[in-house]
C-alpha cells in the first residue's frame, strides 16, 4: 500500500518572512524527482513580500499552491500547522521548515520509506554561517555528497543501502525534526494534531510524535536519505520552551494521544461522533492482524470471537482491543450481543477478510464528524474469491449496511443472511468496501454448509416440509442463476466454481432439513 500511486502526497512548508530561504527551496521542489499532489505554504504572519514570491511560483508548478496565512502575533507554529493540515486533501503529509533546501530525492525517498501506522523523522545537513551566505547570494539548490562548510557533513552522503542499516521502527522520541518531517493525515487527525498550548519555540514536534507513539504508531529514522540542507540563521528565542517541556513530560507520563486544544478544540471534539469496530472472528489468525490494524482509527475496536481454536485470541491480544468470547448461535445474535457491549453508539461492523481503503476510512471519519447525518450507511462492496477479482456471478451489486448508529439499527435475528433493520434515515458512502473471501474451495465449502445448517433450522421452525422440488429443481436453478442469468461465466473458473458450490449448498439446506423432520418424527 505504501508504494500504492494512487495515494495523494501533500508537501507543507512552514515559513515566517524569509522570502530568500524560501526561495530556495521552491527551486529545490522545482527539481524533485517526485512532486506533490498539491503543496501549502504553512504561513506563521508573513508580510505581502512573501505572499508575492509564493503567488510568482503558482505559474512554475503544474500542481496547486494553498498559501494558509493568519496575522503575525508571536511564534504560534502549532496553530498555523493545524489550519495547514485541516485543508490537506492528500492522504500522506511531509512537512520541512522554510529555511531548509530538499535533495532532488527528498520527496520520494519520503514517499518510499513510508509505512501504515509510521511515521517519518529525518536528518539534516547543517550549513555553517559563511557558506549560508554563499548559498544565499549564488542561489544554491545542488550540494555534493560531502560538504566541508557545515557541522555535519556526513548527513549529506546520500546512500539507500546505508540508509536500510540505520533505518528501523522504534518508539524513540530521539531526534524528532519538524523540519523533515512525514506522516498518514489519518493518524494526525486520530491524535488531533499539534498541540497548541504550545506557543513559543521547541518540542512541538517531540510532544506531537509523543502522541503519535502512544497512538500506536511507530517512529521511522531516516538517516542517508530524505536529505535536507539547512541554511544557518540565529537561534530562535527559547521564551516558553520551560512551558513546552512540561506539556510534553505529562503527556509521556499519562500516555496522552489527543490532545484536546488540537485541530479541533474540546467543544468540537465533544461534538463528534465515536465510533467502535465490531470484529466476528472464528479461526481468523490469517486475516486477524491486518483486520485490526486497518481499524485502528477506530475509537474503540471490540471483537467477539466464537471460541477459536488457532492463535486468533493470541494475536488479538497483541493490540488495544476488547475481546469477548461468546458461544456462537447465530449470527444476528452474536452480532447484536457485540453492538450491546459496544462504548460508543456509532458502530462499524466489518468481518476478518473485510478491508477498508483509505479513502473510505476518511469518509468514514468525514461524515462521523458532519452534522445530521443519517442513522445507517450502505456500503457496495468488491469481492474477491481464490485472490481473484470477481465481477459478475451474482456478486456484483453486493452491499451492505457497514457503519450504523445503533439507537435506530439493529440486526434482524435471522439465523443466516442477517441483515440491518433501521428505522431512521439510511444513505450510501461513495467508497468501495473490499472484501477478500476465501483462499480455499475448501473454505467457502464448510461456510456454505454452515449456511445451509442455520437455514435449515430457520425453515424447520416456519414448518416447512421439503418435497421433490426443493431436491432436484432448486439447486439446478441456484447453478443457472449464478453462472447464466448473473453471467458467471464471465468470471471464468472462479464463476463456475461459486455457482457449483451454491448450487451444493442449496441441496445440502434441504437434506439437513429432510434429517431433522426424520429426527422430530422418531
Amino acid at each position: 500500500m505504501f508504494n500504492n500511486s494512487s495515494i495523494k502526497t501533500s508537501l507543507i512548508i512552514v515559513t515566517y518572512n524569509w522570502v530568500e530561504a524560501l526561495e530556495l527551496l521552491l527551486l529545490s521542489l522545482k527539481n524533485q524527482t517526485i512532486k506533490p499532489t498539491e503543496l501549502l505554504i504553512s504561513d506563521d504572519g508573513s508580510t505581502e513580500e512573501t505572499k508575492k514570491l509564493i503567488d510568482k511560483f503558482r505559474t512554475e508548478f503544474d500542481f496547486p499552491i494553498i498559501h494558509v496565512w493568519h496575522e503575525d502575533n508571536g511564534f504560534r507554529k502549532t496553530v498555523i500547522l493545524n489550519k495547514t493540515i485541516k485543508k490537506c486533501t492528500g492522504d500522506y503529509i511531509i512537512q520541512i521548515d522554510g529555511d531548509c533546501i530538499m535533495n532532488r530525492y527528498f520527496i520520494e525517498d519520503h514517499i518510499k520509506a513510508r509505512r501504515n501506522s509510521c511515521f517519518i523523522h529525518g536528518s539534516r545537513v547543517l550549513l555553517n554561517e559563511n557558506f549560508s551566505k554563499e548559498v544565499l547570494s549564488q542561489k544554491i539548490t545542488e550540494f555534493p555528497s560531502y560538504i566541508a562548510k557545515s557541522k555535519n557533513n556526513m548527513n549529506a552522503f546520500r546512500s539507500p543501502i546505508l540508509s536500510s542499516v540505520y533505518m528501523s521502527k522504534s518508539t524513540s522520541l530521539k531526534s524528532t525534526r519538524g523540519c523533515n518531517f512525514s506522516f498518514w493525515k489519518e493518524d494526525m487527525l486520530k491524535v488531533n494534531g499539534y498541540n497548541e498550548a504550545m506557543i513559543g519555540w521547541g518540542l512541538e514536534d517531540t510532544e506531537l510524535s509523543a502522541r503519535l507513539i502512544n497512538l500506536g504508531c511507530k517512529k521511522i529514522k531516516l538517516k542517508h536519505l530524505g536529505l535536507q540542507y539547512h541554511i544557518f540563521h540565529p537561534e530562535k528565542s527559547k521564551e516558553g520552551f520551560n512551558v513546552n517541556e512540561e506539556i510534553l513530560d505529562k503527556t509521556t507520563q499519562n500516555q496522552v494521544i489527543v490532545t484536546p486544544n488540537g485541530i479541533y478544540k474540546q467543544k468540537e471534539l465533544e461534538k463528534n461522533n465515536h465510533l467502535t469496530a465490531i470484529i466476528p472472528t472464528f479461526n481468523e489468525e490469517k486475516n486477524i492482524k491486518e483486520a485490526i490494524e486497518n481499524l485502528s482509527f477506530a475509537d474503540e475496536i471490540l471483537i467477539i470471537d466464537s471460541f477459536s481454536t488457532d492463535k486468533t485470541i493470541e494475536i488479538a491480544k497483541q493490540f488495544k482491543v476488547k475481546i469477548l468470547q461468546r458461544k456462537f448461535d447465530n449470527f444476528s445474535s452474536q452480532k447484536n450481543y457485540a453492538i450491546s457491549q459496544a462504548q460508543n453508539n456509532w458502530i462499524l461492523m466489518l468481518d476478518a477478510d473485510e478491508r477498508l481503503t483509505t479513502k473510505a476510512i476518511n469518509e468514514i471519519v468525514r461524515t462521523l464528524n458532519k452534522k445530521n447525518i443519517a442513522d445507517a450507511f450502505w456500503m457496495h462492496r468488491q469481492n474477491y474469491f481464490l485472490g481473484k477479482k470477481i465481477s459478475f456471478s451474482g456478486w456484483q451489486n453486493d452491499k451492505v449496511i457497514k457503519l450504523f448508529n445503533r439507537t435506530k439499527a439493529k440486526y434482524n435475528g435471522k439465523l443466516v443472511h442477517e441483515e440491518i433493520e433501521c428505522s431512521g434515515k439510511t444513505a450510501f458512502l461513495k467508497s468501495k468496501l473490499l472484501h477478500y473471501t476465501y483462499r480455499e474451495k475448501e473454505d467457502y465449502k464448510k461456510k456454505i454448509e454452515l449456511y445451509a445448517k442455520l437455514k435449515s433450522e430457520e425453515l424447520f421452525k416456519q414448518n416447512i416440509k421439503p418435497i421433490a422440488y426443493h431436491f432436484y429443481f432448486k439447486p439446478v436453478y441456484r447453478f443457472v442463476y449464478h453462472y447464466i442469468f448473473k453471467l458467471g461465466f464471465l468470471d471464468g473458473k472462479s464463476g463456475f466454481t461459486i455457482a457449483k458450490i451454491n448450487a451444493y449448498g442449496v441441496k445440502k439446506r434441504y437434506d439437513d432439513l429432510k434429517k431433522r423432520y426424520e429426527s422430530s418424527n422418531q
